[in-house]
């Protein structure tokens, strides 16, 4: 009646029965179907979910500050000649992109050599060519060594391509005033050189003297050159604390969602009370516990392993130590939750009567359908390690001097905030959004992984 009704109200929608024939009614040929078939490519779930997490414009700009971060962090170091750990005394408490009075007088060989070397540049204590010292550089293809037979310092070498006496010494203070009249020739060979050979060093020449561009601390250490191997640090000890989380976390849960029962029972129970240790304390606990025995066997292992560990510190293996003891917890319950919910599924009812091990339904069947779960929970596990590290290396609990990290670095800004702000604003800073940006990309692989937000 109501369609009746419509046609009443709109003659015009009524269809002229007339003008169909039998012709009109027979079925449509294949090319007929092909041409109102709407084509589309079919799509697996992890090429779906990388579609939605770049149609996340946030997510994407997160992604994109992270990758600047840790090309600055990683690559950064290859094209900047200062170490973290060296400390240059003329160049202490320096600005961002200030020179020392002594870089002032080096830069004007820039002027007056192709490449050139100066004694004041040298990290450490003593800046001169020692005694009794062959030393070594390679320019255009050619090897270049001369011998120092007495302690020289305070001058530059100099190495001029097109002269017809390639190297020679000139002293800063004849440099400063232009007199280069008084250079002296070096009496220098040419080709290949014993580099094993004791008291052999290779000069790094340089064709201009590379600014301090975040200044320098107290200790004339490059702030820039710590702060990019502090990043490195910090990302890699929240990469490793996430798979040792992951690893712990996804075993633990899945065996207590499969077995269930008492054993699921007592295995949650043993969570809850992890969950009711406080972090904290455990690393400091295990700091006073563990620091001599670590150390005492980081020393006498030859490993490359160890060497790596002793370089970082005992403190940042006690953090390794309580991301196993502690923050698997997280993790295992969101593995046993999933499980839960896949044991009831067919697949798995047809392996168990077929008499598949329960480790390997856990391995095949279990853990790969927890995928998803698993990639959003270790994403957002990442950054609160870096925070934890950053927290603990701020208090003194993480990484040791001289090795640095960006919490470590916070931490000596302290001092000096009023002096010298920028040292806190620079690690800070790249912290803040080092730990926002994986953050974001955490939400992002999340909402592109969640089926409920399919569109």
């Amino acid at each position: 009646m109501k369609n009746l009704n419509l046609f009443q109200l709109n003659p015009d929608r009524i269809p002229d029965l007339d003008a169909f024939n039998a012709d009109d009614f027979a079925p449509a040929t294949s090319a007929e179907k092909e041409a109102v078939v709407e084509r589309r490519q079919s799509v697996s779930y992890w090429k779906d979910a990388a579609r939605r997490f770049k149609a996340n414009k946030v997510s994407m700009a997160a992604l994109f500050l992270f990758l600047l971060i840790f090309l600055f962090s990683y690559l950064g170091p290859l094209f900047v000649p200062y170490n973290y750990s060296d400390q240059y005394r003329k160049s202490g408490k320096l600005g961002p992109r200030e020179f020392s009075k002594t870089e002032q007088v080096v830069q004007k060989a820039e002027e007056v050599s192709d490449l050139f070397f100066a004694t004041a540049l040298m990290p450490g204590s003593l800046n001169n060519f020692s005694r009794n010292t062959t030393y070594w550089f390679r320019a255009d293809g050619t090897t270049y060594s001369f011998f120092s037979e007495k302690a020289i310092g305070d001058v530059v070498l100099l190495y001029n391509k097109n002269a017809e006496h390639k190297l020679t010494l000139i002293k800063e203070a004849d440099l400063n005033k232009g007199a280069l009249d008084k250079a002296v020739p070096v009496d220098y060979t040419v080709g290949p050189v014993d580099t094993d050979a004791p008291n052999t060093v290779e000069l790094n020449m340089l064709r201009k003297v590379f600014p301090h561009v975040f200044g320098t601390d107290s200790s004339g250490r490059d702030l820039m050159a710590r702060t990019m191997y502090g990043g490195r640090v910090s990302i890699a000890v929240g990469i490793i604390a996430a798979l040792i989380v992951l690893v712990i976390g996804s075993i633990y849960g899945s065996v207590s969602g499969l077995a269930g029962g008492k054993v699921d029972f007592v295995m949650m129970r043993l969570v809850d009370i992890i969950y009711s240790v406080p972090d904290v304390l455990i690393v400091l606990l295990l700091q006073v516990v563990l620091k001599s025995p670590l150390q005492a066997w980081l020393d006498a292992s030859g490993s490359d392993f160890a060497r790596l560990m002793s370089n970082l510190g005992v403190g940042i293996v006690s953090i390794f130590i309580t991301f196993a003891c502690l923050y698997w917890v997280g993790m295992s319950r969101i593995v046993r939750g999933q499980v839960l919910q896949l044991k009831q599924q067919e697949f798995v009812t047809a392996a168990t009567a077929l008499g598949v091990p329960g480790a390997r339904i856990v391995k095949r069947h279990l853990l790969p359908n927890c995928v998803g779960q698993l990639v959003i929970a270790t994403c957002l596990q990442i950054p609160s390690a870096i925070f934890l590290e950053s927290f603990l290396s701020f208090l003194g609990l993480g990484v040791s001097i001289p090795m640095t990290s960006l919490g470590s670095l916070c931490s000596d800004a302290l001092d000096t905030i009023t002096l010298y702000p920028y040292r806190l604003l620079y690690p800070g800073l790249i912290l803040t959004l080092l730990v926002l940006s994986l953050n974001l990309v955490g939400d992002g692989i999340r909402d592109a992984l969640d089926p409920r937000l399919k569109k």
